[in-house]
C-alpha cells in the first residue's frame, strides 16, 4: 500500500498512461452520451422511455405535465434506446466498468492515502455505475422517470469524479512532489 509514488519509473509511467487513456475513452463516451441521450433527468428519461410511454412528459410523481417545446429542437433527430438495445448495452458495460472499477481501485492502493479515503474510494468507483445502471433501467421500466434519470446522471457524474480524484492524486504523487530516490 502507498508504494506506487516510488515505484520504479515504467511502473509508474504505466499506471500514469493507463489513467490518460482511459480518460480519452471518458471523453469520447461523454461525447455519446450528449449525441444519444443526454447529461440531464429529462433526457436520459426520453432517451429510455419504453415505446409508447412518453417518460419526459410525467413529473417525478408520474403525473402529466405540460412540456415546452422548443421550435430549434424539432428538427433534430431523436435517438431512442430501447430493451434490447439497453440489454446489449449493459452486457458489455457491467463488465467493463468492474474492470475499470478493479484496476482503478488497484491504482489507489498504490497511492498514499489513508485507509478510511482508499475504502470511500473504492466505494465510489463501485456505487456510480451501479446507480447509472439502476437510474437506466428505472427510467425505462418505472414510475418516476426523472427520479431515475437523476440517478442515472448522478451514477454517471459520480464515476468521472472518482476517475478525476485518482488521477489528480497520481499525477501529483508520482510526477509533481521530490524524489526520495533517483530512477535507476
Amino acid at each position: 500500500m502507498g508504494r506506487l509514488p516510488d515505484a520504479l519509473l515504467e511502473v509508474r509511467l504505466a499506471a500514469t498512461l493507463f489513467l490518460l487513456l482511459l480518460g480519452l475513452a471518458n471523453l469520447f463516451g461523454a461525447w455519446q452520451v450528449r449525441n444519444f441521450a443526454s447529461f440531464t433527468p429529462r433526457g436520459v428519461a426520453t432517451a429510455v422511455a419504453q415505446e409508447g410511454r412518453d417518460h419526459a412528459a410525467h413529473d417525478s410523481h408520474g403525473k402529466m405535465g405540460e412540456m415546452p417545446i422548443d421550435l430549434a429542437d424539432l428538427d433534430q433527430p431523436r435517438h431512442h434506446i430501447d430493451r434490447q438495445l439497453l440489454v446489449q448495452d449493459f452486457h458489455v458495460h457491467i463488465p467493463v466498468y468492474a474492470i475499470t472499477a478493479v484496476l482503478l481501485s488497484g491504482i489507489l492502493f498504490g497511492l498514499r492515502l489513508s485507509s478510511r479515503g482508499r475504502v470511500a474510494l473504492v466505494l465510489l468507483l463501485f456505487a456510480a455505475p451501479f446507480l447509472d445502471f439502476a437510474g437506466l433501467w428505472g427510467a425505462h421500466l418505472g414510475e418516476a422517470p426523472l427520479f431515475w434519470g437523476s440517478v442515472a446522471v448522478a451514477g454517471g457524474f459520480a464515476m468521472g469524479a472518482a476517475y478525476l480524484i485518482v488521477l489528480a492524486m497520481t499525477l501529483s504523487q508520482c510526477w509533481f512532489r521530490r524524489r526520495e530516490k533517483q530512477d535507476a
